[in-house]
């Protein structure tokens, strides 16, 4: 008002609406700045306070990103050859290439494994044999072959990069896209794993991507001494909490190190069956796909029983690469968690959710199906595994993870507790009955006395029971080199157009003229790649999809894809480049 004072009515007047205005902006960003301050996390429960930072840290990232992201360029297609008035439209996904990875139905992955469908819709293999659903079971309930396999395939996998290229995705989008903290945390991860598992049954058709449900090894005292962390299962760590053993041991991770790392139990805590049904227990969509990270405008408070929660406790009890969501991926120990929570999420979808709810039942309809958890009674006191027991003594009958030799086992005294060994002085020791042949070592029911004398004795089995693993292994590779595509050659991103008049355009030199949209949709034309199929003639496919894709109604939904990558599948063959070129340009702009 003092500058009004020295100013004429009308200046006066003017500057007042100003200054209000500017007040009126101040307020509503302080009032939106209020709204949008993330949750307190001193109201998160003990042990949730730092997991509750992390996700706050995460959502605070992904709206960072997401109101500061580049606007989308604008690109326009050039003009037909010889029809200046006509342009096609621009596709709605920029340089679309099909993988094995989009697939959710066995038909679409068969080309890749190098099959053919059958009249009943069967995927038939080389050497007869069938694709068939993969049957996700405990990881201590699989065969030797099972468990031998699934280990090659992953160690295979790592070494044709394949394995760090999945991780890497996971590394970039933990923390700023929404993959955490909130809703998409289940269907991200499900999603993602599932892409793990493609890639793995490329390498062998058979494989499924096991779970490991941590609440067989929280019974345990000292979770630690699991035999779930042993050379035989997922390796064991040195001091420094380098992985030295088992099927990983010399795992370079994404960061250069040469080890995996893990911190058993220094903090964090494993799934409890309590918690699990926690989580059953929730009634509404919201209480499953939870707000973990809400805002103070958010009309739901926080979930700290949600799974996303419970899921990263185990994160933090495994530790080391596993604890940061940016290295998790490097630990295979990552997917075999995600896939027990995966199994989690599927158990309430199937007990509060229909069919029509459950969009989509794809996944688990065709891609894969989880076999029960390890159960056991009073009256069938066997869990049919030679690494779990069946606890009689500590509440109802239920499965627990066997003990490592010379590990404590006085919870468990008289119980068959300890894995080729028994509990005595309160400690895991080895059996003393008879010895024990090299012939039937791998035919043993390790709950039964193994009949080791010394440890000479368990020393030299160990030994046998390595040659035979080492025997299985050399065999499955033998099986695996002649049975299925290699999983680099399924994986490598075909150089393709997506649109057929790239190569009229090309010859018209709209490569350095048009670069935006040339680089992005026109890339083999452009040498943008290198292709292989530079010399073939004629009309031909250019995807393995093609056929697949045809019969899913491709050849009408993306016209203009198919027109120039798939003309032999949708019979386009008889149509000239030029007027392939016009027709789909003309039917784009409908």
């Amino acid at each position: 008002m003092i500058k009004c004072k020295m100013l004429s009515f009308n200046s006066c007047f003017k500057i007042l609406p100003l200054e209000l205005i500017s007040i009126i902006v101040r307020m509503i960003s302080l009032a939106r700045s209020q709204i949008m301050l993330p949750i307190d996390c001193s109201e998160a429960p003990p042990g949730f306070f730092e997991i509750c930072q992390q996700l706050r840290q995460f959502d605070i990232e992904a709206r960072t990103d997401l109101a500061f992201a580049a606007p989308q360029m604008i690109v326009n297609a050039p003009a037909v050859p010889h029809h200046h008035q006509l342009s096609p439209a621009v596709p709605h996904q920029s340089s679309f290439v099909p993988s094995p990875y989009d697939c959710l139905d066995l038909q679409c992955l068969c080309p890749y494994f190098g099959g053919g469908i059958s009249p009943n819709k069967q995927c038939h293999l080389g050497g007869g044999q069938i694709l068939q659903r993969a049957v996700r079971k405990e990881i201590r309930m699989l065969t030797d072959d099972e468990r031998e396999r699934f280990f090659n395939a992953v160690r295979q996998l790592k070494a044709s990069g394949e394995y760090n290229r999945l991780a890497n995705i996971h590394r970039k989008e933990a923390s700023g896209s929404g993959a955490h903290s909130g809703p998409s945390f289940l269907l991200w991860h499900r999603e993602f794993i599932k892409r793990m598992e493609i890639a793995l049954r490329l390498i062998d058709p058979s494989v499924a991507l096991p779970y490991w449900d941590s609440t067989l090894d929280q019974h345990l005292s000292v979770p630690r001494d699991s035999i779930m962390w042993s050379p035989l299962l997922m390796g064991e760590s040195d001091s420094s909490g380098r992985v030295i053993n088992g099927p990983f041991a010399r795992f370079v991770t994404l960061e250069g190190h040469p080890t995996l790392i893990r911190h058993l139990g220094k903090e964090g805590h494993l799934l409890t069956n309590q918690n699990i049904n926690t989580v059953y227990e929730q009634e509404t969509i919201e209480g499953i796909l939870a707000y973990t990270a809400p805002t103070q405008a958010c009309p739901y408070p926080p979930n700290f029983s949600a799974l996303e929660y419970y899921h990263a406790s185990v994160h933090i009890w495994v530790g080391g690469d596993m604890k940061p969501p940016t290295t998790s991926a490097n630990d295979p120990v990552f997917f075999l968690h995600h896939s027990f929570i995966d199994f989690i999420f599927e158990n309430w979808r199937q007990m509060h959710q229909n069919r029509i709810q459950r969009l989509s039942n794809a996944y688990t309809d065709f891609m894969y199906t989880y076999a029960p958890r390890p159960s056991c009674s009073q009256t069938q006191p066997n869990c049919h595994s030679k690494f779990l027991f069946c606890d009689l003594l500590n509440g109802p009958a239920h499965c627990v993870s066997k003990i490592k030799l010379g590990r404590p086992c006085k919870q468990f005294a008289s119980e068959d507790v300890c894995f080729m060994g028994v509990c005595t002085g309160g400690y895991c020791r080895p059996s003393t009955t008879t010895p024990v042949s090299a012939s039937n070592v791998g035919k043993i029911d390790m709950r039964s006395d193994l009949g080791l004398d010394s440890l000479h004795d368990i020393n030299l089995l160990v030994m046998q029971r390595a040659r035979n693993v080492s025997n299985l292994r050399r065999r499955i590779l033998a099986q695996l080199h002649n049975s299925s595509l290699n999983t680099a050659t399924a994986m490598n991103a075909a150089c393709l157009n997506d649109d057929p008049c790239c190569s009229l355009w090309a010859r018209n030199g709209e490569c350095p003229i048009n670069v935006a949209y040339m680089r992005m949709y026109c890339r083999k034309s452009c040498h943008y790649c290198r292709s292989t199929d530079n010399r073939q003639n004629g009309c031909f496919d250019r995807h393995i999809s093609c056929s697949y894709m045809r019969l899913k109604g491709e050849c009408n939904r993306r016209r203009q894809w198919m027109a120039e990558n798939c003309q032999a599948s949708c019979g386009w063959c008889s149509i000239s480049a030029h007027e392939l070129c016009v027709r789909t340009a003309l039917i784009s702009r409908m």
